[in-house]
């Protein structure tokens, strides 16, 4: 079975399962090439990157190598923070493509909202006309909050298509997927799995009480019944709920698990079960809060 598409508000349509580039570095560590390559073999078209990932380029040169249809591809990259001027949004977006050696983006997000700097709304008029020049198909958003949404509103001219925001079962976020879904605004998971190891959690970041993700007791148990790894339970509680989902993996085996999700369903009552384990846990700087430039 494929992997299915949602429709964002617009009409367009964006894969449900796409494959994330955080922590994938450059290639004189890594084989970004068979990276991809096993990405796109596996099933995969969406592929979710960042300026602030530092890996624009490679993903630009796998696409062209490996030659799969450039239609066929939804590529999706971030604003970096500091950059949020209006003039300054649409230089950096120019770098984004030229890095990727594409004539267009598929989705551009702004990254952060960094609130204490509060400029924002200017990227997004920036976005706005990235959109209506047809240099990118979808805008969105990533890491915002309600807050930080209802004060866009009051400028925009375009809504955001997409919010990527840090959700899995240990942060559920369920009243700002409520808020998105009124405003038809689709949530996109990053760190669908619970977010990385725990050596490599950034400095003073806590560990979940409930132990990492995939060793959770209730998941493993759900695993076992439905005859599917922990990982393919996670993200079918995700994908059910109505959220695009961009895990990572190289492993070339974990990568075909993590898309073929689409060919069994959990029960209302083992997706609620699922829910109970909300801590709010963040396992990564958090849109109210972070206001780094990291430039």
């Amino acid at each position: 079975m494929g992997c299915p598409t949602i429709r964002l508000y617009n009409s367009n349509e964006i894969p449900q399962v796409g494959m994330g580039t955080m922590f994938v570095p450059p290639p004189e560590n890594f084989d970004f090439q068979n990276f991809f390559d096993n990405a796109v073999a596996a099933g995969y078209r969406l592929f979710d990157t960042a300026a602030l990932y530092g890996n624009e380029f490679e993903l630009g040169e796998a696409i062209k190598k490996n030659g799969i249809d450039r239609k066929k591809l939804f590529i999706s990259s971030k604003l970096k923070n500091g950059h949020h001027k209006y003039d300054d949004a649409l230089r950096e977006f120019e770098g984004t493509l030229k890095r990727l050696n594409l004539e267009y983006l598929d989705m551009y997000l702004i990254h952060y909202p960094c609130p204490a700097i509060g400029e924002y709304p200017q990227a997004w008029k920036a976005f706005e006309r990235l959109y209506e020049e047809g240099l990118v198909k979808n805008i969105g958003v990533s890491n915002f909050h309600q807050s930080h949404l209802e004060r866009l509103f009051q400028t925009a001219n375009i809504k955001p298509a997409v919010d990527q925001l840090e959700c899995n079962p240990y942060l559920t976020i369920k009243p700002l997927r409520d808020f998105l879904k009124r405003h038809e605004i689709i949530m996109e998971a990053w760190f669908p799995l619970g977010g990385p190891p725990h050596d490599q959690l950034m400095p003073g970041t806590p560990v979940p009480k409930y132990g990492p993700l995939r060793e959770n007791e209730v998941i493993k148990s759900l695993a076992m019944k439905y005859n599917r790894t922990t990982a393919q339970i996670i993200l079918r509680w995700e994908t059910q709920r109505g959220m695009v989902v961009v895990p990572r993996s190289s492993n070339p085996v974990h990568m075909e698990q993590n898309i073929n999700i689409f060919d069994f369903s959990l029960t209302e009552n083992d997706m609620e079960t699922i829910e109970t384990l909300n801590d709010d846990y963040h396992s990564a700087p958090d849109g109210d809060i972070c206001n780094d430039v990291w430039d």
